[in-house]
């Protein structure tokens, strides 16, 4: 018997080392399924480059632009786009001048600024919440020199720093200064400081002062026409409120019209006409949905949004600026904006100050965080977060193919046989250390890469990637294929489609690119829409989120794809960065595997670049004092956990990372993706939490969430079995507190 195995090893060993790659000569995936967009984003000055960036302001009589980065340096640059290899010259640094400081977020020239020299800034001296945190400032720059003088500061507004902070300011053609203010609290839940209708306050405001004129006790005016200076205790300054996180303001440049853009909550992203006194309804509603409806109302009546983008295209708006110069004739009057997570960019087509229509202009993928006006009318837009360029649009010369693009899974090329999903020759079957939770549905892989060619790490911190290299993935439940997702690269963008599985299980055909929710076999099942792909393949991930050195390591398979050819030696040898270990398997330690369950469920948001609005490492090549986990305030509410930490080592129960894991309920977590909640997922989350520090448990019970929480572990992991279990379902069930009631929903 040792003889047999032996022989079998070695000829197997033998089969393995003499394997050969077929090429992909099969592949009709080329193009896409709409026509390319006429525009996409050109970078200017590719050795000009940033750090988290924020804002960009121009002083035409200087001819220059001022690059704002957050964390207080501010530079000058040419405002004429055809200027060769220009040089960025420092205007003032922050971080050094004052303390104490945290954010710098925009800045506006005074119109009469040859004279008097003043500049205003918007800076936050906190991240954390202070009833006087965030400055508005009047500077002055050095008589002899195109410098900020720090010394010269005159706070004119100080408001709650926090959350939402707004953070855009500008001079109207009334000569007047407008801000824009959040409600300065977490995104969730909504306005928890109920200030969206609340005049009492600064927030959640577009604010508008005169800084030509000085008032008894401050330094500025309030104008006469401001609308609400006869209600009763309401702030003066307040020119329009019920604004969630207003994001960046511009006048147009004929109306005068001042339009800004709203960081919506969880459905709609807005663009506002801002007009004298409008309430924009917040958080009475968002958009058209009604959110905390039974609130007090401010004294104007609510007015809608001039334009609505649903979280199928938009997921965090970036206002712009109007474009008027004449490189890009078709564009002329258009107002340009565009999205900081899904880095479409639209324009909005105005007639007068209506709207008569709007465009998906270019899909960038850029995070899109602040638009600008350079020389000649032209629109500039900056991405995020580190190592930023300065973009402009140009023509999109791509071919339409979009005729040619498969419209079914049979047409791709991919497989030989599709009812049993045999890869064509030269497609590649592969499987992943750490899958992420489908709702129950499991997947199987493939990469097929063109001919003979290979994918290269020779380009950190991302992979070269051939023309049309495709991954694929099939989603069964059930026994029953659901759908089969391709991620296609083609002219340096990965691309995202679906395609759904008919009855017969013989084919799949594409979904629509706004995707569909259904039910299959009794269970509901979404297919997302493409706007959901490019969220969550994002540029922070290189867009591959399994395709990664750590997730192949592993039966020998990362050593093959390399012999074969479709990886390269930098490829593999990331591996060391990359530690994983497979989550289901209980001899595995158990950080390893709690790491790598984060990064194939969280970390396609939760990385540098993710696009999470909040800041965490989850992937695998941060180091773990890097994640920003451990003790952290929760940015988003605490849900009733009292003494709540991001991670508190030890206690799995006050941990908001386990706790929106493993609630179905108000939450839940990931935002797009699984309903459900993972086994597999809250065993390795619990038993790792509870194994940095011993601390001592919570009774199970539904007083309060902590106790719900152990409760609900010891169910799951059916610690609490039979009549005692079915009792405690029931009051967890009937629980008024819908945290707590949330968490057994699918128990």
């Amino acid at each position: 018997m040792i003889r047999t195995f032996l022989y079998v090893a070695a000829l197997s060993l033998s089969c393995l080392i003499a394997e050969e790659r077929a090429p992909w000569t099969t592949s009709q995936i080329s193009g896409s399924p709409v026509p390319p967009k006429p525009y996409r984003a050109e970078v200017l000055w590719p050795e000009i480059t940033f750090d988290r960036a924020c804002d960009i302001a121009r002083l035409p009589s200087r001819d220059c632009l001022l690059i704002t980065q957050q964390k207080g340096k501010i530079w000058i640059l040419p405002d004429d786009l055809t200027t060769t290899s220009p040089e960025k010259k420092l205007f003032a640094d922050f971080a050094v001048s004052h303390d104490p400081f945290d954010s710098v977020f925009s800045l506006a020239f005074h119109p009469d600024f040859e004279r008097n020299r003043e500049v205003y800034l918007f800076y936050r001296t906190s991240g954390k919440p202070l009833d006087d945190g965030t400055r508005i400032s009047r500077f002055r720059v050095f008589p002899d020199r195109f410098e900020l003088d720090p010394g010269t500061e005159e706070i004119l507004l100080t408001f709650r720093s926090g959350g939402h902070n707004g953070g855009h300011l500008g001079f109207g053609p009334d000569g007047m200064l407008y801000i824009l203010t959040g409600d300065s609290e977490v995104p969730s839940p909504p306005d928890p400081l109920l200030t969206g209708q609340d005049l009492t306050d600064l927030l959640s405001s577009v604010l508008r002062i005169d800084v030509n004129r000085r008032e008894s006790g401050k330094t500025y005016a309030i104008p006469e026409d401001n609308p609400f200076l006869e209600v009763p205790d309401a702030r003066p300054e307040i020119w329009a409120y019920g604004l969630r996180n207003p994001w960046k303001l511009c006048f147009h440049p004929e109306t005068g019209d001042l339009w800004v853009g709203d960081v919506g909550w969880e459905l709609w992203e807005m663009l506002y006409r801002v007009e004298r006194g409008s309430n924009f309804g917040w958080s009475i509603i968002e958009g058209v949905q009604p959110i905390l409806a039974n609130q007090n109302p401010g004294p104007s009546p609510i007015s809608p949004a001039a334009v609505l983008h649903p979280h199928t295209e938009f997921a965090s708006i970036t206002g712009g600026y109007v474009y008027e110069g004449n490189r890009l004739p078709d564009l002329e009057g258009r107002y340009l904006y565009g999205d900081f997570v899904t880095g479409q960019l639209w324009g909005l087509q105005l007639d007068g100050s209506e709207v008569v229509g709007k465009d998906f202009l270019a899909d960038t993928r850029l995070q899109i965080v602040s638009f600008g006006q350079a020389a000649n009318g032209e629109v500039i837009f900056l991405d995020w977060p580190t190592d930023q360029h300065l973009y402009r649009l140009v023509p999109n010369t791509v071919e339409d193919l979009s005729n040619e693009f498969p419209t079914t899974l049979s047409e791709t090329g991919l497989f030989s046989k599709l009812e049993s999903q045999e890869p064509s020759p030269g497609v590649y079957a592969f499987s992943i250390q750490g899958e992420m939770w489908h709702d129950g549905a499991e997947a199987k892989r493939w990469i097929a890469i063109p001919g003979e060619e290979t994918l290269s790490a020779n380009r950190s911190p991302f992979a070269i990637v051939p023309e049309d290299t495709v991954l694929a993935k099939t989603l069964e439940r059930d026994g029953r294929k659901l759908e089969t997702q391709i991620l296609h690269y083609s002219q340096k963008q990965w691309q995202g489609y679906s395609y759904r599985w008919n009855e017969e299980q013989t084919d799949a055909e594409l979904v629509k690119a706004e995707g569909e929710t259904v039910e299959i076999d009794g269970k509901p099942w979404t297919f997302h829409s493409r706007t959901d792909c490019a969220r969550c393949h994002n540029v922070g991930s290189d867009f591959r989120l399994a395709f990664h050195p750590g997730q192949l390591n592993r039966d020998g398979q990362l050593q093959r794809f390399q012999r074969l050819g479709l990886i390269d030696e930098a490829f593999a040898e990331k591996v060391e960065k990359q530690p994983t270990a497979d989550p289901t398997n209980p001899a595995a330690p158990i950080d390893l595997r709690a790491r790598t369950w984060l990064s194939a469920n969280c970390a396609h948001c939760h990385r540098n670049r993710g696009g999470g609005s909040v800041a965490l490492q989850m992937n695998l090549e941060a180091q773990l004092e890097a994640t920003g986990l451990f003790d952290a305030v929760p940015e988003k509410g605490t849900f009733g956990i009292p003494e709540a930490k991001l991670l508190l080592p030890g206690d799995p129960y006050r941990s908001m990372l386990y706790y929106r894991s493993v609630t179905p309920g108000i939450g839940h977590m990931p935002m797009i993706g699984a309903r459900t909640v993972d086994p597999t997922g809250e065993i390795v989350l619990h038993d790792w939490i509870a194994s940095l520090e011993t601390v001592s448990p919570p009774e199970p019970g539904i007083d309060d969430l902590p106790s719900a929480l152990r409760l609900v572990h010891l169910l799951r992991a059916r610690k609490i079995t039979g009549a005692e279990a079915t009792e405690w379902l029931a009051k967890g069930k009937a629980s008024p507190n819908p945290m707590i009631s949330g968490l057994f929903q699918d128990l």
